[in-house]
C-alpha cells in the first residue's frame, strides 16, 4: 500500500481480546439482570450481554432497548471498573511498534475502564497519543451514543493527513470501521476469535502480521524463468 501514514488502531478484539479481563464485567451484567423485570427474554438478555465485550455499553443498550433501569444499573457499575493485574493482548501485539506508521489509538468505552486497560498492557509508549472515546463523558440519561469520527478528524488535522492516507484498524462495523468508511480512510478488519468478518471493509486480515503484509512493498515481478543469478 503506498503514502499511508497515520495509522488508527482500537483496542479491543483488535490488540487486547475483551474477554481478557475474565469475570469484571460480572457484577454489571448481574446488575442489568436484576433490572431487567421482564423487559428482555432471557436469551436475548443475554446475547445483549455478551455484546457488550464487542460494543461499548452505551451502543448496545440502545441497540437492544435497555430501559432506562437497565441501562442506569449498568452505567453504576461499569463506570466502577477498573483493571488492576497485567494483561497480555494479543499473542502478536508485540509487532506494534514495527508498524512503520504514526500510530493512534482510539478505544471507546468507559474512561477508567480503558484507561485501565491499556495501562495493564503497557501499550501507551507505541502511540503518538491516546484517545478514550468515553461514554460516561455524557449523562447516562441523554442516550446519545458517542462516535470515533470526530477523534479520526482530530488527528488527522494534526497530522495535517488526508483521509486516503490514513488507515483505521480494529474489529467493529458499528464503530471505528464505519466512521473510517465515513472518512474515505482506508479499513482493516482484524478478524479475531469471535469478530465476524464485515465485507464493507476495505481490508480484512488475521492480525498484526497482516497490518504488516499490507503495508509491505510489493516484490518484483515473478518471470516464470527462475531466480536471477549474480
Amino acid at each position: 500500500m503506498e503514502h499511508c501514514a497515520v495509522a488508527i488502531f482500537d483496542l479491543d478484539n483488535c490488540l487486547l481480546d475483551a474477554r481478557a479481563v475474565g469475570p469484571l464485567f460480572e457484577p454489571a451484567f448481574e446488575a442489568i439482570r436484576q433490572a431487567n423485570q421482564g423487559a428482555l427474554a432471557p436469551a436475548m438478555l443475554e446475547q445483549a450481554l455478551y455484546q457488550c465485550w464487542f460494543t461499548a455499553f452505551d451502543l448496545v443498550a440502545e441497540r437492544y432497548r435497555f430501559t432506562p433501569a437497565m441501562r442506569a444499573a449498568g452505567w453504576r457499575q461499569f463506570s466502577q471498573l477498573q483493571v488492576r493485574a497485567p494483561l497480555h493482548g494479543y499473542p502478536d501485539i508485540g509487532l506494534l511498534p514495527r508498524i512503520p506508521l504514526r500510530r493512534y489509538l482510539v478505544t471507546s468505552g468507559f474512561r477508567r475502564l480503558q484507561d485501565s486497560k491499556i495501562d495493564a498492557l503497557g501499550i501507551r509508549p507505541w502511540f503518538e497519543q491516546v484517545f478514550i472515546d468515553a461514554v460516561d463523558d455524557r449523562p447516562a440519561s441523554d442516550g446519545a451514543p458517542h462516535g470515533k469520527q470526530p477523534i479520526f478528524e482530530q488527528i488527522l488535522a494534526r497530522e495535517g493527513c488526508a483521509p486516503r492516507h490514513a488507515l483505521v484498524i480494529g474489529d467493529n462495523p458499528l464503530s471505528e470501521l464505519a466512521a473510517g468508511r465515513a472518512l474515505g480512510a482506508t479499513t482493516v478488519q482484524t478478524v479475531r476469535p469471535g469478530v465476524r468478518p464485515w465485507e464493507l471493509a476495505d481490508h480484512q486480515v488475521q492480525g498484526l502480521e497482516g497490518v504488516l503484509q499490507l503495508l509491505s512493498p510489493p516484490g518484483p515481478p515473478h518471470t516464470g524463468e527462475g531466480p536471477a543469478r549474480a
